[in-house]
């Protein structure tokens, strides 16, 4: 069976904490992979519990530790600030003081001549509490033959928080710009007719123009279709994507605002799978919205497999 849904999601982050606070000082950069496994978890779903738990992607938090941290150095030694930024993971004094004045609030100068300024950024301590006890509406659907046609854009993985506010923005664009062409598109199915779907691939790599590797995921946005039907289209129009077969674990969401959407999400991966029977297939996620009802209705959907021991 798969370590990631049975072990309990507030003992793999104290794991992934411990980590971080490990090696908020030796000066490398904390590789978000390798502190995702501390959890037992992929990556995306560890960046995506980590900030629905704590509030904070796992990039600021690690930024303001260190700039807390290098604030009670500053005052309690002598050590230079090139020294103590070194020490916090930055290349140059001038990047150091940037980042320190903009979480201070001050320049590392006026902390140290002054010995106050600073602004406290504490440990993040996670208890095991009595949470839970609602109600979560879901059924197993199966997904065969299908594919997306619609708008296609990348997404950085790392940035969850980010995500939420740009691809809410991406699907209000393709609502806007493209509607007539979005209805164009008719299933024999009757169901796709009344939905538009958002669905969010594996991640892949990207190089950017520095050379970097940078961990990215596509994210289609349109109508279901059969893949036999997409002869039946001007494919110049539209991206097309295939959904991968299998079962769906789909989730009912009558909150169809973004927060709504996000504490949905919140409880199916603090609630529902870490004591789910249910294997989820990483990273890939499918969200639906019914259209047509008189009250909109959204769906979110994880591909998944039942646990194999």
């Amino acid at each position: 069976m798969e370590v990631e849904n049975h072990l309990n999601w507030t003992e793999g982050l104290i794991n992934a904490i411990d980590y971080i606070e490990t090696h908020l000082i030796d000066g490398e950069l904390l590789d978000q992979n390798t502190i995702a496994r501390q959890a037992y978890s992929s990556p995306d779903n560890f960046r995506k519990v980590f900030h629905l738990i704590t509030g904070y992607t796992i990039g600021e938090y690690i930024r303001n530790r260190r700039l807390s941290l290098a604030g009670e150095e500053l005052i309690s030694s002598n050590r230079t600030v090139t020294d103590i930024a070194l020490e916090y993971g930055y290349d140059t004094p001038e990047s150091f003081t940037k980042a320190f004045t903009r979480f201070h609030g001050n320049s590392p100068s006026y902390v140290r001549n002054n010995k106050s300024g600073l602004r406290n950024f504490t440990r993040i301590v996670l208890r095991v509490t009595a949470d839970g006890g609602s109600m979560l509406n879901y059924r197993i659907i199966e997904i065969n033959n299908m594919c997306i046609a619609g708008y296609s854009r990348v997404f950085t993985s790392f940035d969850t928080a980010k995500n939420n506010v740009l691809i809410p923005k991406f699907t209000r664009e393709c609502c806007s710009q493209s509607w007539d062409k979005l209805m164009e598109i008719k299933s024999t199915d009757e169901k796709p007719n009344n939905c538009l779907f958002g669905y969010r691939s594996n991640d892949f790599i990207n190089i950017d123009k520095f050379d970097n590797e940078i961990s990215c995921f596509n994210y289609t946005f349109g109508r279901m279709i059969t893949k036999q039907e997409i002869s039946g289209l001007n494919i110049s129009d539209y991206s097309i994507t295939n959904i991968p077969d299998g079962e769906w674990i789909c989730f009912d969401c009558s909150d169809t605002t973004p927060a709504g959407q996000q504490s949905l999400w919140y409880k199916i991966y603090t609630e529902f799978l870490p004591f789910s029977h249910y294997n989820i297939v990483p990273d890939v996620t499918l969200e639906c919205s019914n259209v047509s009802l008189e009250k909109e209705q959204n769906y979110l959907l994880l591909q998944i497999r039942p646990d194999k021991v």
